[in-house]
C-alpha cells in the first residue's frame, strides 16, 4: 500500500492536514493583531515589539529541520499531536504573561510547537497527490492555515475591546488543544516506505545543491511575509483607523490570500513554478512600493489587498520545487531544512524593520518589503529553471 492512495483517503488527509493547518498558524498570528494594544501596556519601542514576534519565527523555523529528519523516521501523526499541543499550551501561556520576558519565552514555545507542522504536514500532502495536480493540493493545503491568518485579525480587534487580548490568546489555545485531539482521530500514518540509509544520504547531498537556489527565494519571500504581517495593523492605525478597523483591513488582506494560494497551486500546475514565483513577486513589489509611498488610506487599504494575493500565492509553487527534487525518504526532511534556513533569515525581518521604522518612520519597512520582493523575482528568473510537467519523482524510493 503507498502513502494515504488518493480514491480512497485523499479527501480525508486534506481535510486532517488542512485543520491541523489552521490550528497550527492561528496563534502564531495573534500577537501581530494586538500588536498595538500591547506595546502600550508594555510600554515597548518598535524594535522590542518585533522582537517578540521574531523569538517565535526564529524558534519555529530553526527547528524544523530536526522535526523533518525525525518525521522521516516515525509516526507523522504522533509528531503533528505533540506540535499542535505544544503551540496550545504555550498561546494558552502567553495569555498570562505579566512581563516582557515571560512574552518572549512563551512565544519561544509556541514557535517550539509550530516547527512540527510544515515538515510533517507538507509531506504527507505531497505524498498523497500525483504530481498533475500535485500543485493544487498544496495550494488547498496552504489556504487552510492562511484562513486562520485573516479569521486571528479579523476577531481580535473587536474582541480585545470586550474580552481582552489575554482571553483572545486563552480561546485560541484551548481551541488548538482540541484540535490537536481531534486530528489523529482522522488521519492515519501510512506504512512507511523503507528507506536505504546510504542511498538516501547521496541522495540528499545531491536534492541540498539543487535546491540552493530555491532556498534563496524562499528566504527572501519568507521576509517579505513577516515584514507584512508584523507591521500592517500597526501602520493603518497611524492614518488614524481604530485597531477594530485596521484588523478588518487586515483580515481582507489575508482573506484575499487565500484566494491567491489556491491561485498559486493551479499556475504552477499549469504554467511552471518559475513563471507562478515571477507573477507574484512581482506584483507584491509594486504593490509594497505604492503602499509605501501614497498617504492615502483607502489606496492603501487596495493595495494591501493585492498585496495579500501576492504574499500568500507564492508559496504552493516553492512547495511544489520541493516536492519534485526530493524522493519519498527524505521529503518531510528537506522541508524541514529549506523552511529552517529560509523562515530563520526572514523571521530576522520584523526586528530589522522596527529598528528601520524607529529611525526612518513605518512607511520604511514597506520599501523595504517592496525591494526584498523585486530581488526575489530577480534570482528566481536567474537560478530557477522550468520543471517538466510530466515529473515521476513519487515512483523513487
Amino acid at each position: 500500500m503507498g502513502p494515504l492512495k488518493r480514491s480512497k483517503n485523499g479527501s480525508g488527509a486534506l481535510l486532517a492536514i488542512s485543520l491541523a493547518h489552521f490550528a497550527n498558524d492561528a496563534p502564531l498570528t495573534l500577537l501581530p493583531a494586538v500588536l498595538p494594544i500591547v506595546i502600550n501596556e508594555f510600554n515597548l519601542s518598535y524594535a522590542a515589539s518585533g522582537a517578540i514576534i521574531a523569538v517565535s519565527g526564529v524558534s519555529m523555523t530553526s527547528l524544523q529541520a530536526i522535526t523533518g529528519y525525525v518525521a522521516d523516521r516515525m509516526n507523522r501523526i504522533t509528531l503533528l499531536f505533540a506540535g499542535l499541543a505544544t503551540v496550545g499550551i504555550g498561546t494558552i501561556l502567553v495569555s498570562l504573561s505579566t512581563n516582557y520576558i515571560q512574552l518572549l519565552v512563551f512565544q519561544c514555545l509556541v514557535g517550539v510547537g509550530a516547527s512540527i507542522y510544515h515538515p510533517v504536514g507538507y509531506s504527507l500532502l505531497s505524498d498523497t497527490f500525483e504530481s498533475k495536480n500535485r500543485g493544487k493540493a498544496l495550494g488547498l493545503g496552504s489556504a487552510a492555515g492562511d484562513v486562520a491568518i485573516p479569521l486571528a485579525f479579523g476577531s481580535s480587534g473587536f474582541l480585545a475591546f470586550v474580552l481582552g487580548w489575554r482571553n483572545i490568546f486563552l480561546l485560541w489555545g484551548l481551541v488548538t488543544v482540541i484540535v490537536a485531539v481531534v486530528v489523529p482521530l482522522i488521519l492515519a500514518e501510512p506504512r512507511q516506505r523503507k528507506v536505504h540509509l546510504t542511498n538516501a544520504s547521496r541522495s540528499t547531498r545531491q536534492i541540498i545543491t539543487t535546491l540552493i537556489p530555491t532556498l534563496v527565494v524562499m528566504g527572501l519571500a519568507g521576509a517579505s511575509y513577516k515584514i507584512v504581517t508584523s507591521f500592517t495593523t500597526t501602520y493603518l492605525t497611524t492614518f488614524g483607523l481604530d485597531i477594530d478597523l485596521a484588523n478588518t483591513v487586515v483580515a481582507l488582506m489575508m482573506g484575499i490570500g487565500t484566494v491567491g494560494a489556491v491561485v498559486g497551486g493551479t499556475l504552477t500546475d499549469r504554467l511552471g513554478e518559475r513563471n507562478a514565483i515571477l507573477l507574484t513577486s512581482i506584483m507584491l513589489g509594486m504593490s509594497s512600493a505604492v503602499t509605501a509611498i501614497v498617504g492615502n488610506v483607502y489606496v492603501i487599504s487596495i493595495m494591501m489587498c493585492v498585496s495579500g494575493f501576492a504574499l500568500l500565492g507564492v508559496w504552493p509553487p516553492f512547495y511544489s520545487v520541493i516536492a519534485s527534487s526530493t524522493n519519498l525518504g527524505a521529503r518531510a526532511f528537506i522541508y524541514g531544512l529549506l523552511f529552517a534556513i529560509s523562515w530563520s533569515f526572514g523571521s530576522l525581518f520584523p526586528y530589522v524593520s522596527g529598528v528601520s521604522a524607529d529611525i526612518f518612520g513605518l512607511p520604511i519597512v514597506y520599501l523595504i518589503v517592496s525591494f526584498v520582493s523585486l530581488l526575489t523575482a530577480l534570482i528566481a528568473q536567474l537560478t530557477l529553471k522550468k520543471h517538466d510537467r510530466s515529473r515521476t519523482f513519487e515512483s523513487q524510493e
